[in-house]
């Protein structure tokens, strides 16, 4: 199980059956103590945007293992065409 401090940019999460790629994180600029973290979500009927204030320390879920390309790829299709591979 990885934790949001494990993530990088790209990464599947597949946590409680339901899937994500993590996009990016930086300092929450209301709680100074957590994380603002971005994620593109894929679930029944299509995928939303989601944007959590988390602890850096905090379980996220498993990650698929996967190369620079397979995170780009990733990244691309959530920003540019709105899907999950």
């Amino acid at each position: 199980m990885a934790t949001i401090a494990d993530l990088i940019p790209g990464d599947l999460v597949v946590s409680s059956g339901r899937s994500a790629v993590f996009i990016a994180r930086t300092q929450h600029p209301l709680w100074p103590k957590l994380q603002l973290v971005i994620w593109h979500l894929h679930e029944p009927g299509g995928s939303r945007w989601s944007l959590d204030a988390l602890d850096s320390r905090q379980e996220a879920g498993d990650i698929n293992p996967a190369s620079d390309a397979d995170r780009e790829m990733r990244i691309r299709n959530a920003l540019l065409i709105g899907e999950l591979p």
